[in-house]
């Protein structure tokens, strides 16, 4: 197995944030040093290490910050050149020696990237960083035990450390404590769904304990989470489909090792053994390729009919009954899944006995199946009236009624079903289904868990759950329910286009893109990556094709409406048309007058048409209900359009100061930082201030 070094994992999370900083200084060249990676931090950074009148501490800062910065472009040299300044500058610095040990770890000194972990150590015993670069380089070392104990000390100091997680899970791998193993990575998603590493290691211990599929799913989240070709995640995602024997694929993931290192020999053994084996395959099919499964249904998707609101996934088993001989034929097409063809040999059976109970069970799953929800519910009715405390059938009534949007109705089968069998997982589904499509997404979370707790191998509860956690702008927990759904089917296109809706949200648009172009590949009616597909071309400036994406799914789903009128509002303010906007927003007021997103939008639009006190009342409702990095910094642009310089530089830097939601956050907090600067060369400091009667300052 090709091995991979857990600095290169776990060091760019370690950076972040080790100088926060109280802004002990002057906003401009040190905010900006500090701050996320971008091309402002080198000039920053170089500013202010050049600058000899500039404090010790300033200059310390600055070294480390641009040290992180080579680190993350990996020029080593220029990184621990940097480190190395630093720690001449303070040695008792614990943040300039583990940038120091880093950049030594990487550089393969391991003795010298030792001594700076124990020396920060020693300096700082309370420090989490530190231990988990003594556990990476123990790792390195093959020292199994003592990385697990240094690991667990960095969760001790930090419990919500999930690089910490993924170091112990790999030493747990080595030492075969594969549960152990899967546990910590489990957590380490659960805390950050965008941590490649800790997919790449779930892949090996899925891998180890036989699960082909599994593994291959999550080298493939590896893979997509990795800006540059990741050699790991290709080399053993390419051994496994060797080993399913689709050996196109394997050869094309063996090339894109030996795109980046040509000269791999276990990359180039692996490729020839996959063509070899193609070649030996072609002449037993009479020259052709053998057509393996995978590449067969990838080449060649059926049909997909349009998905139901409430998939069959969730009807108990046993609903359906065993295989009588007058429905052979009918029954083989639905287990085909050839539903429209099966009906009219159902048909035929019923219309000579009505009552043929096999008969019409076999007409409820095709036509909930191809969503005929009214024609199913017929028949589920006329059985029900011979079973009328069937608790199966009463779930799969409160399934036919959910696809009728009779929500109510949905309801009270699932109550009379839990009335039957208060531990009916199913029917703890349909009704979350039901309280999440009305809103009550609290109750509907209620019900989900519990369905989870009778039956946690149910991939429907966990993507339903999901969707609830999107509701309530939960989205790290979202992203952790859909892929255990997915885990569990990785062929439910609902939880995989939720999760690229989530993840663009989130910023995330690499991974976000690739699921939401599975889905539609698989089924391009699936609304939510529809919608997924027009937030992407929003998220990318492109406002018209948003506009005309999200036109196609406008009205369609009454659970999502709000949503998809928002976010074509954005994309008709991103296109400067405030009107477009005012139509969608209205709407969306006019049924939910305290939705805070439209009305901070309506504010935005307000701002646009200068019509600033309407502007500032929707914003101020807005930030009543919930306070946002967006909303702070539109209602600080209207303070500054005002003139009222004290409340603009107030709502900036409190956008400066929370944690982004979304990526319409990260977005708002860069352009806060920005103005922070800018007025700060507008505001006098006067006697009061830091400097001399002709600074400026905030």
């Amino acid at each position: 197995m090709m091995s991979i070094s857990f600095v290169r994992l776990a060091a760019p999370v370690v950076f972040i944030g080790w100088f926060c900083g109280d802004g002990s200084v002057w906003a401009g060249d040190l905010e900006d040093c500090g701050g996320p990676p971008s091309e402002k931090v080198e000039p920053a950074c170089s500013a202010i290490i050049g600058d000899q009148s500039r404090a010790a501490d300033d200059r310390l800062r600055a070294y480390v910050n641009r040290s992180r910065l080579f680190m993350g472009r990996s020029n080593l040299d220029a990184a621990l050149a940097d480190a190395d300044a630093a720690v001449q500058l303070n040695p008792k610095s614990v943040p300039a020696l583990l940038s120091r040990g880093y950049a030594r770890q990487r550089k393969g000194n391991a003795d010298g990237a030792l001594a700076d972990a124990n020396q920060a150590i020693e300096l700082d015993p309370k420090n989490p960083n530190a231990f988990a670069l003594r556990g990476g380089l123990k790792i390195d070392q093959k020292q199994w035990t003592d990385a697990a104990a240094d690991f667990s000390q960095a969760i001790t100091l930090r419990q919500d450390y999930a690089p910490a997680y993924v170091g112990r899970a790999r030493a747990s791998i080595e030492t075969s404590q594969l549960d152990q193993a899967m546990s910590d990575l489990n957590t380490a998603i659960s805390m950050n769904a965008s941590l490649p590493s800790a997919f790449f290691w779930r892949g090996q211990v899925y891998r180890r304990k036989g699960d082909i599929d599994h593994a291959i799913e999550d080298f493939s989240r590896a893979i997509a989470q990795t800006p540059q070709p990741d050699r790991g995640s290709y080399f053993a995602r390419g051994q496994l489909f060797s080993s399913k024997g689709d050996y196109a694929r394997a050869i094309a993931d063996f090339d894109k090792v030996l795109s980046v290192a040509p000269n791999d020999p276990a990359a180039l053994q692996q490729k020839q053994s996959a063509i070899a084996m193609q070649a030996e395959l072609a002449k037993v099919h009479g020259g052709q390729p053998a057509v393996v499964a995978p590449k067969e249904a990838a080449a060649a998707p059926p049909p997909v009919a349009p998905q139901p609101t409430a998939p069959m996934a969730i009807i108990p088993k046993g609903t359906f009954p065993a295989l009588p001989p007058s429905l052979t034929e009918a029954a083989q097409l639905i287990t085909q899944k050839k539903y429209a063809e099966a009906l009219p040999r159902l048909n035929t059976v019923l219309a000579a006995d009505p009552n043929n109970q096999a008969a019409l069970k076999f007409r409820v799953a095709a036509n909930l199946s191809l969503s005929h929800f009214a024609e199913a519910r017929t028949d589920i009715d006329a059985l029900l009236r011979m079973k009328p405390n069937d608790g199966p059938l009463l779930v799969s009534h409160a399934v036919a009624s959910i696809g009728m949007k009779q929500l109510d109705q949905a309801t009270a089968d699932a109550n009379q079903a839990l009335s039957v069998n208060p531990n009916d997982a199913a029917a703890y589904i349909c009704r979350g289904m039901a309280y999440r499509l009305t809103g009550k997404f609290q109750d509907a979370l209620a019900d989900f868990d519990r369905s989870i707790s009778l039956n946690d191998k149910d991939y429907m509860a966990y993507a339903e759950r999901g969707q609830a956690y999107m509701g309530l702008n939960q989205m790290d927990k979202a992203v952790v329910d859909f892929d255990h759904s997915l885990v569990l089917n990785p062929v439910n296109d609902t939880a995989r286009a939720a999760r690229g809706l989530v993840l663009l949200l989130k910023g995330n648009s690499a991974e976000g893109l690739v699921d939401v172009k599975n889905a539609l590949d698989r089924n391009p009616n699936n609304q939510v990556a529809e919608l997924g597909q027009g937030l992407a071309m929003l998220l990318s400036g492109q406002f018209d094709r948003a506009i005309v994406a999200l036109d196609q799914i406008v009205g369609k789903q009454p659970a999502l409406d709000a949503f998809v009128r928002t976010l074509r509002a954005r994309a008709y303010l991103g296109k400067k048309d405030a009107a477009g906007a005012m139509t969608d927003l209205n709407l969306v007021l006019g049924t939910r007058p305290d939705d805070a997103d439209a009305l901070s939008l309506r504010g935005i639009a307000f701002t646009s048409m200068k019509q600033y006190d309407k502007a500032l009342d929707d914003l101020g409702k807005a930030i009543a209900q919930k306070p946002t990095i967006e909303r702070y910094f539109a209602r600080a642009g209207v303070y500054e359009a005002k003139g009222d310089v004290d409340k603009a530089t107030g709502d900036y830097r409190s956008a400066t100061q929370m944690n982004p939601a979304n990526v319409f956050d990260i977005a708002a907090q860069a352009q806060s930082r920005q103005k922070i600067q800018q007025l700060s060369k507008r505001t006098p400091c006067g006697s009061s201030g830091r400097g001399s009667k002709d600074d400026t300052c905030l």
